[in-house]
């Protein structure tokens, strides 16, 4: 008996040492990533200058050069996609309601507040708002916002449903730091690309990401710049998988990361890195 747990353990321990170390898990083609150049994804648009997360701030991002948006959905109470980043309406307006309470109609009647000197009323968009623009940018990501590991379920079959509508897996990257949403996610729809939300709020948070990353299996890896140094980069990049860093809003990090082989960087404040 001590034998056969012993032969067990040693089989166990192989195979994790496998999965850490040698195995690779296949990952859908990325075509707007150029081996040269660091991606600059205007985050939430272009927040500095107008609003985020609505569509005069993705068209400002747009002007300013960006190579890609990143943009927030959640889900409304007539489970419609909204793109908007906060559970509730208390930063973003005068207003206190949840987004889960509010139907799409009621959510596109809330003003936004504006950013000093924007002129226009602004209003929360949903996904389907956001489709005309899809045209002038060759990289979307999109976030969803989830408040646990067994909570935001529910946009996954919307976002599904979207998705194989518009087709833009060719330029679209479905993000997020509940790893388990990411998991179904792919389990359902294959085809999609990924991009791992590196969650530091945990306990051993190196090994916990790492472990969540063989389960889902994503083609990148978003991280904190504060991480870019961490063994946990340099083994998803031994998996293939491209690293994008959020949110670097200064110049001389921006072009240290980029020196180093960075992928992609989200930022609010695109005329620092443009």
């Amino acid at each position: 008996m001590i034998y056969i747990i012993l032969g067990l353990g040693v089989c166990f321990c192989s195979y994790v040492t496998y999965l850490i170390f040698f195995w690779q898990w296949k990952k859908s083609c990325q075509p707007f990533y150029n081996k040269e150049e660091t991606l600059i994804l205007g985050h939430r648009g272009s927040p500095k200058m107008m609003t985020e997360n609505t569509i005069p701030s993705f068209q400002q991002a747009i002007e300013q050069g960006v190579d890609g948006i990143e943009l927030d959905i959640r889900l409304s109470k007539d489970k419609q996609i909204v793109v908007f980043h906060d559970k509730d309406l208390k930063r973003m307006s005068n207003r206190t309601e949840q987004i889960k309470d509010l139907s799409l109609s009621e959510l596109q009647t809330v003003a936004l507040h504006k950013q000093r000197g924007q002129l226009d009323d602004v209003y929360i968009p949903s996904l389907n708002d956001v489709v005309p623009i899809l045209k002038d940018i060759g990289l979307i990501n999109i976030e969803i916002k989830s408040e646990g590991l067994l909570q935001g379920h529910g946009i996954i079959t919307p976002l599904i449903t979207f998705l194989n509508k518009h087709q833009i897996d060719d330029k679209c990257i479905i993000s997020s730091f509940n790893p388990l949403i990411l998991m179904l996610l792919r389990i359902r729809r294959p085809e999609t690309l990924i991009g791992f939300l590196y969650h530091k709020k945990r306990f051993f948070h190196r090994w916990d990401n790492m472990i969540w990353m063989l389960r889902v299996q994503p083609e990148n890896l978003h991280i904190h710049y504060s991480l870019l140094d961490s063994w946990v980069v340099k083994w998803a990049r031994k998996k293939g998988m491209r690293i994008n860093s959020y949110t670097i809003n200064d110049g001389d990090i921006y072009h240290k990361a980029k020196a180093e082989g960075l992928n992609g960087v989200f930022t609010d404040n695109i005329e620092y890195l443009k």
